[in-house]
């Protein structure tokens, strides 16, 4: 369904996200994080940067037609996740209002582990931009 037809307060089925050692490597090569041993942890923006790639998918954004800005962003986590290990994402649309021509929507996920305990949460803003 496009963004502009769901209503705040939308809640997407949960996803599963598996990060591999692979990919939380690459994730920190791209940014140049050399703090975190990829082997043993996965760079915490990188658990949300894949868990909000999904749901710009999901809106149908991801084709290139319309830009999307990643315009602010607010993370807690509450223990690191580690490479290969399952998270449940459950993902609902807070706000969704058009301004000026360019939609402004506020995506808040929540990260669990196999357990059912919150691993991390996250409020993403994205705008985007009228063609």
């Amino acid at each position: 369904m496009p963004l502009q037809d769901l209503p705040a307060g939308h809640e997407f089925p949960p996803e599963s996200l598996i990060i591999s050692e692979m990919e939380a490597a690459a994730y920190a090569a791209a940014v140049g994080d050399t703090s975190v041993e990829t082997s043993e942890r996965v760079p915490s923006v990188a658990v949300v940067a894949a868990g909000l790639s999904r749901f710009i998918k999901h809106l149908g954004l991801a084709d290139g037609t319309v830009e999307v800005v990643h315009a602010s962003q607010e993370i807690s986590f509450d223990r690191p996740v580690t490479p290969g290990e399952t998270l449940e994402i459950r993902a609902t649309l807070k706000s969704n209002a058009e301004r000026r021509g360019s939609r402004f929507a506020t995506v808040e996920m929540i990260f669990v582990d196999g357990t059912g305990e919150q691993v991390a949460s996250a409020s993403s803003l994205i705008l985007v931009n009228a063609t």
